[in-house]
C-alpha cells in the first residue's frame, strides 16, 4: 500500500502559479468522483486553501501520480497541460505523513501557529468522507493528524499571541482593559482588516459593535455578519482568545464575565448590538465609545483634534485608541487629552515582532512531537503487516493454551497431562487454521483497505500490540 501527497503550497509556487491549480470545493468534489470511478487510487482527499492545493493519495502500488493527477486538475480547469513539474512536490510513505503532521501543527503554514488549518483539514476531510474516498488509511491518518495539531496547541505556545495587524490592535486592547465584554467599540472602516478585527473581537466576547465606514452599506454588511455569527456561537466566543493568560490562574482577563460552557453565568450578560454609520457620524457616538479601531484608506487625518476633541473631555471615560491606517488616520494631538490612549500600528507591529519571536522558540518542542507522532504512525503501519500479525497471533493462542493447562492440569493424573496438552493444542491449531487462512489470503492482496482494516481488528481484537510490546 502506497500513501502519498501530490502539492503546491506558498514554499514552492508564486500567487499566480497557485491560482492556476486551486480547488474550491466544487472542483475538488469533481476531481474526487472522477478519481474514485477511475479506481487506480483506492483513497483520496483534496486540501485546497488560499496558501495550498494538496491531494492526499492512497494506491495499491506506486503511481506516476504526478502526471496523472496533473492531468485531470488542468481538464477539471480547462488550463494548458502542464511542462514543467519543479514547483510540485511528491512526498511519500512516512515523508507524507510528516507532511501532513506538519501541516496540522501548523508549521507548513505562511504564519506558523495560526489557527485556521485544524479546521480547512477537517472541511477536506468531511469532502472525501462525503465523496467516499476517505476510507480505513486515510481515516486513521487524518484522525491523527487531528490529535497531532490539537498536541502541539495544547504542549506549546506556538499559537499564542497574534501575528496579524487586526488581531494584534484586539489582543493591544484586552491588555488595556481588564475585560472586552460590555464594552463600545468602533470600527472606523470596513474592509478586510476591519472584518478580521471584528471576527477577534467576536471571539473575545464584544456585546456592542459599532461600524463606521464611507460606503454606508459595506458597514451594515460587516455589522450584520457580527450579529449573525454572535447569534450562530450562542455567546460561546471564548474558545479561542487573543489577549494574554493570567500566568497564575490560567485565566483570560478579556473573557471575564462570560457566559460558562456549561451555562453558568460568569458575570452579568449584556445585550447584543451592533450598527453601521457613515464616517462623518464618528464625532456624535465618539463620547460613548470604549474602544476604537482605525481602518480606513483615507489620505488624511479621519479623527483630529479640532472635530472630535469636544466630545473626548470627560475624564471619567477613557477611551483607547488604536490606529491602525496607513497613513495614519487619528491626529497625534489627540492622544495628549487625559482620558485618551493613542496607539499607532508602529506599537502593534512591536506586539507583533514579539508574538513572531515567542512562536519560533516554540517551534523545536513542535518539531520534537512531530517526530514523535510520526514514529508511532510508522509502528502501526508496520504492524499492519500479514506475517508478523500471523506470528504473533500464534503466539497469543500458545499463551492461551498455557494458561489453560497450568489452571486445570492438576487435576488430571500425570498419566494424562501427554493428552491433555496434546487435546488443548489441537483445539488451539483448529481454531487458529480459519484466522491463520485469511490473513494469509490477505497476503497475496493486501494492499487495500479492506485488508488493512481486517489485520487492525484482528490486532486489536487479541490485544496483539502487548504481546510485541513484551519482546
Amino acid at each position: 500500500m502506497e500513501i502519498s501527497v501530490i502539492g503546491i503550497n506558498h514554499r514552492s509556487a508564486p500567487v499566480d502559479v497557485r491560482e492556476r491549480f486551486a480547488l474550491p470545493s466544487d472542483l475538488a468534489k469533481k476531481l474526487l468522483r472522477t478519481i474514485r470511478a477511475e479506481k487506480i487510487f483506492s483513497e483520496a482527499l483534496v486540501l485546497d486553501t488560499c496558501n495550498r492545493t494538496e491531494v492526499y493519495l492512497v494506491s495499491k502500488a506506486k503511481q506516476d501520480s504526478l502526471r496523472h493527477l496533473l492531468g485531470h486538475i488542468t481538464q477539471l480547469k480547462q488550463a494548458s497541460p502542464v511542462t514543467d513539474t519543479s514547483l510540485f512536490y511528491h512526498h511519500q510513505g512516512l515523508d507524507m505523513v510528516r507532511h501532513l503532521f506538519r501541516v496540522a501543527g501548523t508549521l507548513d503554514s505562511q504564519m506558523v501557529g495560526e489557527h485556521q488549518i485544524l479546521g480547512q483539514l477537517k472541511n477536506a476531510y468531511r469532502l472525501a468522507l462525503d465523496a467516499g474516498t476517505a476510507r480505513f488509511l486515510l481515516n486513521k491518518l487524518l484522525h491523527w493528524a487531528f490529535r497531532v495539531g490539537k498536541r502541539v496547541q495544547t504542549q506549546t505556545q506556538l499559537g499564542r499571541g497574534s501575528v496579524s495587524i487586526a488581531t494584534s490592535a484586539v489582543e493591544l486592547a484586552g491588555q488595556v482593559f481588564s475585560k472586552l465584554s460590555g464594552k463600545t467599540v468602533l470600527l472606523a472602516g470596513a474592509g478586510e482588516t476591519a472584518e478580521l478585527a471584528a471576527q477577534a473581537l467576536l471571539r473575545c466576547g464584544v456585546s456592542e459593535l459599532i461600524v463606521a465606514n464611507r460606503t454606508l452599506s459595506r458597514a451594515e454588511r460587516l455589522a450584520e455578519d457580527f450579529l449573525q455569527n454572535r447569534r450562530a456561537k450562542n455567546l460561546k466566543a471564548k474558545t479561542v482568545c487573543p489577549a494574554s493568560l493570567d500566568e497564575q490562574n490560567k485565566v483570560c482577563p478579556v473573557l471575564a464575565g462570560q457566559k460558562a460552557e456549561d451555562g453558568s453565568s460568569t458575570g452579568s450578560e449584556q445585550p447584543l448590538r451592533a450598527r453601521a454609520i457613515g464616517l462623518d457620524a464618528i464625532p456624535s457616538v465618539i463620547g460613548g465609545v470604549d474602544l476604537l479601531i482605525c481602518s480606513t484608506g483615507s489620505t488624511e487625518p479621519l479623527l483630529t483634534y479640532q472635530n472630535v476633541a469636544g466630545f473626548l473631555r470627560h475624564e471619567n471615560h477613557p477611551l483607547l485608541i488604536i490606529d491602525i491606517s496607513v497613513p495614519r488616520n487619528v491626529e497625534a494631538r489627540l492622544g495628549e487629552l487625559p482620558n485618551v490612549f493613542l496607539y499607532n500600528i508602529d506599537d502593534l507591529d512591536l506586539l507583533v515582532a514579539r508574538n513572531l519571536e515567542r512562536r519560533r522558540e516554540e517551534i523545536p518542542r513542535a518539531e520534537a512531537i512531530i517526530d514523535d507522532e510520526v514514529e508511532q504512525f510508522g509502528k502501526w503501519l508496520d504492524s499492519l503487516q500479514v506475517a508478523p500479525t500471523i506470528k504473533l497471533l500464534q503466539r497469543r493462542f500458545a499463551q492461551l493454551q498455557e494458561a489453560q493447562i497450568s489452571r486445570y492440569g492438576r487435576k488430571f493424573a500425570s498419566s494424562d497431562q501427554k493428552e491433555l496438552e496434546e487435546f488443548s493444542r489441537g483445539l488451539c491449531s483448529k481454531m487458529l487454521h480459519k484466522p491463520v487462512a485469511f490473513l494469509r489470503e490477505l497476503a497475496t492482496d493486501s494492499a487495500n483497505s479492506e485488508g488493512l482494516a481486517a489485520v487492525d481488528t484482528i490486532r486489536r481484537m487479541f490485544d496483539l500490540d502487548s504481546l510485541e510490546e513484551q519482546k
